[in-house]
This record gives structure tokens, C-alpha cells and sequence, in this order.
């Protein structure tokens, strides 16, 4: 049945009463009655929407019947409940101690966590750029008390925000970092994951320590497992300090320099590997070692994080990760002592680091004649090689050349300028005009040391070395000054001086005409105490090499041969005061085996040379006259051009 309501009354709240639209008005108690009336009562009622045929009708205005409209129900006000927090304090937060969970137990899925670890290691705050741009980032290693290793990384702005609260050494509860899978091309850690930290992730430092967790963890591989290793492995070693060279400098790739030092580490496997110390470590732990070892001791070192490294033999260099322990207090550190004491001081020992004669490196010790003899220089790339020698001639009419002092990027240009005759000075690589040139050291030096003379150029750093000033100022002091007896004191200082030379053996051609050329890379006062340990350790090597040798000779030991020899930076022949070498049984000054070191012609020695003689082109270095004529040695024979 449809039921209208267009003629619905309206309910009286306050009276509890029905008004209808004529104004009459109905009580509630009424209209259960009036229900009965429209629907019936009782079981035998119909249902709303199937109504008796006698209910009908009341819808029928011509029968004089209208149906009241459903009843309504007074609206019922609710009080609002009491406050809950009535006269009560502030929420309280809920402090409960954040749950900790071993580094071991992290995954992608662990949801919310903390770790509590130690800072292990920490790199430098770097910059990188790749295709999707540019920032800065650094990482940190973390170890907890179960023995479990991450690496963390932090990007940009987090990094400028953690790098100084981060200290290697400290405690940190860590928590709402983002773990993903460990890029193993950076990270040698034995974890899969790593943590990268964001604006999110929490770093709280643990004031109170937690012996629990240690300083550090190694995993130590003896020496003569490192010979079995594949390159880039990444290992701990520790072994006796036997031998450390000086700092060195390198150039790398990108024109920036860099510093070098290497050291020879020996244990009980009877091996003994090259350690290369890059950067920073060449002055915290590496002066450290170099004081110790000039003093006389045999340090113990721990490498953790070293790269193994081959190129013609195996070796062990540092990288940003790495870190270098001086005499550690670790268990292992003392029975090397022990052993050391006992009886490694003397026991033979071999080097898995073979010395070669190219390829880069700086601290290979060379003699003279081995220039010579080795051909060094001739192969597609340089050779660096080190010698110990003394300063007996400077060709003194060029000491230096006009630079240009325009920066490119973050360098100086220091190509060559001409002067314009007008005051100013021309740039052709620049292609700009300069009121002011630079002056810098291009020096010619003739070396001398046990085995033979040799031409060497000396560039602006190695020349300040030798000559303890800038170039602008002896520039003013002989050219601008005239002060000729200042300038000449100021050589003659520098008369026999000995230094260790790094130099570079480059071949090049001039005029269609092969030449080799020895620059000066660095130059480093003689350490005598240093330096014979150097030669402490050749000799101990080639004993070793004697003592491990099948070959016998009648005298009960093996005879040397060249080649052991120059491994060894021996020379391979004997040589007279000049230079000259003797071979083949041939006295030195016989005429027939005698050779000129300066123009290779038999016959007669450098001193007499005939070249030498063609006109001051030098300073003798003992500031004396030579001939009557104040010079010594001017002309140069045309294979030392290329020394200019």
C-alpha cells in the first residue's frame, strides 16, 4: 500500500501532542488506536504494503474517510558525556626503551628498527658526479656484540648533517634507516645489506661504553696466502715492519697529486709482502713506522681493509676504508714480537712483491749505470726509479723560464710566455697578454754516485728543494740585483750535496733522434739511518735469494748472476772514480776497455773529454776555476740535449 504524506500533521514537542493540518489536535494515547484503526491488531493484522481491502478505503476521500498520517516521537536530548581528561595532566609519551636487534637479523622486511654498534671506520667526505648529477656522500662501518657488520651511507644533506657527529670509536643507536642490497663494487663487508640514512633516521650516541661490543674485528690471512688471492680481494694482515721508503709524490689521472709511501711486511709463513700506504696515511702512520724503523726497531703493523694488488708480483695497498694499527695490543701483535725476537730476524725470507724495472713505480732503488745497462726509459711506458747521488754540476745560464701565472680551473697554466717588448708577457695557451710573468726552476743537473754520471732536469718543486728559494727570487738576486757574489754563494751551498732522487726515464725524440730523458720528480735529503737500512734489506734479499738457490759455485756459494743482480739494484759492473765501467776483465783506464761516460768514445775518460771543453756553459760545483777559465764542462755532446 503507498502511503502519502503530503497532508502529514506536525508534532507539538512541548505538549507531547499530534496537531493535524485542520488544527485539531490528537494525543499520543490516541494513536495507538488509530494504528489498530489503519492496520489492525491482533495475529490475523496484514503487513504494511498488503493491507485488507476495509483499510483501503480510508484513503478514499469520497467516502469520507482520511487515514491519519504514522505517529512521531519527541526528539530526545543526550548530554554529553563528562570529559574524559578532566582536571588530569598532559599525555604522557610512552618511553619504553627502543627494541634492539643484531645487524645479523636486518632485512628489507624488518620494519621498524635500532641497531646499537660501534663506529669501526669512517670515510672522507667526498663528491661525486654522475649522469643524474651531482652531490656529496661518505659512509661509516658499523660492528654490534654479536659479531655482525654494516656499512651505512649517508647522501647530501644527511651527510652535512651526520659526518661531524660521527667519530670512529664511538657508540650510536641507530634506527629508521633504509636498508637495500650492498654494492659490492665499495663495500667488502660480509653483509648483504647496507643502510642509507635520511632526513628520517635517528642517530643517538650511547654515553655509557658497552664492553660487549669491541673496538674492532680482524680476520688475519698469513702473508703466503696472499700470493694465492685474486686481485681486489680485500683482507686483513699483519706482519714485521722490515724496511719503509720515503713519501713520494704521484700524479694521478686527474692532474692532482697524491702521496705514496711504501713499507716491506714479513711473519712466520716465511713471505714477505709490499705494503703502499696512499694519501694521508703517508703522514699519520707512515711518519710513525719511519721513526720507528730509523730508530732501529721492527714495528708490528695490522692492515685491515687492504686491497690486494698484482703487477708482476703480489702487493697490499691502502684504500678509503682501510686502516692502519702501529704496534697493536691484539694477541697476534705479540707472538710476532716473540717470533721476531727469537728467531724471524735472521730466517730467510721471500718477497712476493717482485721489483721490476717499469710501470710506474717510484721506489724501485737504482744505481747509474742501471740506466744505462737496463735501457731504461726505451719501453712504451716511463720508468721511476730512486737513486742516491750527489750534485757535481749545474748548468747555471738558464736556471729558469717565464711562466704564465693565469689559473685554468684550480691549477696554474705555468706554460711559457714571451715577452712583448712592452712590458707585457704573452700566453699562447691562454691566448692572453699578462702584465706580470712567474719565474720557475728549469734546472740542469749532472749527478754523480758510485756507478757513473747522469743529466737530470729539475722542475719548480724539486728546484726549491735543491736551492732552498723560489726561482723569482734567485731571478732578482743574479738579473735585477747584479749581486753576482750572492748568486754564486748560493750555488756553491748546494755544491756535493747528496739527495735521494725520484726520478721519471723517459725515451724521446729530438731531431729524429732518440734521446733518453731524466726528470727530477722529487728530491729528499739523505736519512743515512734510513738509507741503510735500505741497503740493509738489498743485501738481505740477495742472501735469501743465495740461500734458497739449488746452484752451487766451488766456493760453497752461488755466484750472482746480472740479472739477480739488478733485481736487486746492484750494479752489474765495477766502475773507476769517473764513472767509467770495466767489464769483461778490462782495467779501467787501459785505453782499450776504457770508455767516456759523457760521449761513450773509448780511449779516454770524462774527466778529459774533449766535449767538456767547448765553452762555459756551467758553474763547477766546488765554485773553483777549472783551466784557468772559472767554468767547468760547458758543451754537452748531443746525446744529453734532451736533459734540456
Amino acid at each position: 500500500m503507498i502511503i502519502s504524506f503530503e497532508q502529514h500533521g506536525r508534532s507539538d514537542l512541548s505538549g507531547g501532542r499530534q496537531i493535524n493540518n485542520n488544527g485539531t489536535a490528537t494525543s499520543h494515547a490516541g494513536i495507538g488506536q488509530q494504528r489498530q484503526q489503519v492496520f489492525g491488531s491482533g495475529s490475523g493484522s496484514s503487513l504494511p504494503g498488503s493491507a485488507p481491502p476495509s483499510a483501503r478505503s480510508y484513503n478514499n476521500p469520497s467516502a469520507g474517510l482520511v487515514r491519519d498520517p504514522p505517529p512521531t516521537y519527541p526528539l530526545q536530548r543526550h548530554q554529553p558525556p563528562p570529559p574524559m581528561y578532566q582536571n588530569r595532566g598532559p599525555v604522557a609519551r610512552n618511553e619504553a626503551p627502543p627494541r634492539i636487534i643484531p645487524i645479523n637479523a636486518l632485512n628489507p622486511y624488518s620494519g621498524r628498527w635500532t641497531i646499537k654498534a660501534r663506529v669501526t671506520s669512517k670515510g672522507d667526505l667526498r663528491t661525486y658526479n654522475n649522469p643524474r648529477g651531482g652531490g656529496k656522500v661518505f659512509s661509516f662501518d658499523l660492528l654490534d656484540a654479536d659479531g655482525g657488520e654494516i656499512r651505512v651511507t649517508c647522501f647530501n644533506a644527511v651527510a652535512d648533517q651526520f659526518f661531524d657527529q660521527i667519530v670512529v670509536g664511538n657508540l650510536y643507536l641507530i634506527s629508521r634507516g633504509n636498508l637495500r642490497p650492498a654494492q659490492r663494487k665499495f663495500n667488502h663487508l660480509p653483509n648483504d645489506y647496507e643502510i642509507s640514512l635520511d632526513n628520517a633516521s635517528t642517530v643517538q650516541q650511547c654515553h655509557e661504553e658497552d664492553a660487549a661490543i669491541p673496538q674492532n674485528q680482524y680476520n688475519f690471512r698469513s702473508i703466503g696466502d696472499i700470493e694465492s688471492m685474486e686481485t681486489n680481494s680485500i683482507i686483513d694482515v699483519i706482519g714485521v715492519v722490515s724496511s719503509i721508503s720515503p713519501t713520494g709524490t704521484i700524479m694521478k689521472k686527474t692532474g692532482t697529486e697524491t702521496q705514496k709511501r711504501s713499507l716491506q711486511l714479513k711473519d712466520m709463513s716465511g713471505r714477505s709482502v709490499e705494503v703502499t700506504m696512499w694519501g694521508s696515511f703517508c703522514n699519520a702512520e707512515g711518519q710513525k713506522l719511519q721513526s720507528l724503523c730509523d730508530s732501529g726497531e721492527f714495528p708490528v703493523l695490522a692492515v685491515k681493509a687492504g686491497r690486494v694488488s698484482e703487477f708482476n708480483g703480489k702487493a697490499v695497498s691502502t684504500i678509503g676504508s682501510s686502516q692502519l694499527f702501529v704496534e697493536p695490543d691484539l694477541a697476534e701483535a705479540q707472538k710476532l714480537k716473540e717470533w721476531f725476537a727469537r728467531e724471524g730476524r735472521s730466517a730467510p725470507c721471500i718477497s712476493i712483491s717482485r721489483e721490476f724495472t717499469g710501470g710506474g713505480r717510484v721506489d724501485v732503488r737504482k744505481t747509474i749505470s742501471q740506466i744505462k745497462d737496463e735501457k731504461l726509459g726505451t719501453s712504451e711506458k716511463p720508468d721511476w726509479i730512486t737513486v742516491n747521488a750527489t750534485i757535481i754540476y749545474m748548468k747555471v745560464d738558464n736556471f729558469y723560464y717565464t711562466a704564465c701565472p693565469l689559473m685554468n680551473g684550480d691549477r696554474q697554466c705555468n706554460k711559457k710566455v714571451t715577452d712583448n717588448g712592452d712590458g707585457t708577457w704573452r700566453c699562447e695557451k691562454c691566448d692572453k697578454c699578462v702584465d706580470e710573468c712567474d719565474y720557475r726552476y728549469i734546472l740542469q743537473l749532472q749527478l754523480q754516485d758510485h756507478t757513473g754520471l747522469t743529466w737530470v732536469t729539475a722542475f719548480q718543486e724539486a728546484g726549491e728543494e735543491i736551492m732552498g728559494m723560489p726561482a723569482k727570487d734567485l731571478y732578482y738576486v743574479k738579473h735585477e740585483h747584479n749581486d753576482e757574489d750572492k748568486f754564486e754563494d748560493i750555488i756553491r751551498k748546494v755544491a756535493f750535496t747528496k739527495y735521494i732522487f725520484k726520478l721519471k726515464v723517459k725515451e724521446e725524440t729530438y731531431g729524429d733522434e732518440p734521446t733518453v730523458k731524466a726528470t727530477v720528480v722529487k728530491v729528499d735529503k739523505v736519512n743515512y739511518s734510513s738509507d741503510t737500512r735500505t741497503i740493509l734489506d738489498a743485501m738481505e734479499k740477495l742472501r735469501t735469494a743465495e740461500a734458497g738457490s739449488s746452484g752451487v759455485g766451488t766456493s760453497g756459494t752461488r755466484d750472482v748472476s746480472s740479472v739477480e743482480r739488478r733485481e736487486f739494484g746492484l750494479p752489474a759492473n765495477q766502475s773507476d772514480q769517473y764513472g767509467n765501467q770495466s767489464s769483461n776483465g778490462a782495467r779501467p783506464h787501459d785505453g782499450g776497455g776504457a770508455s767516456c761516460d759523457v760521449c761513450g768514445n773509448t780511449g779516454h775518460v770524462s774527466a778529459n773529454c774533449p766535449n767538456t771543453r767547448s765553452g762555459p756553459q756551467g758553474q763547477y760545483m766546488g765554485g773553483g776555476s777549472y783551466g784557468g777559465s772559472g767554468s767547468y764542462g760547458g758543451g754537452l755532446p748531443r746525446q744529453h740535449v734532451g736533459s734540456y
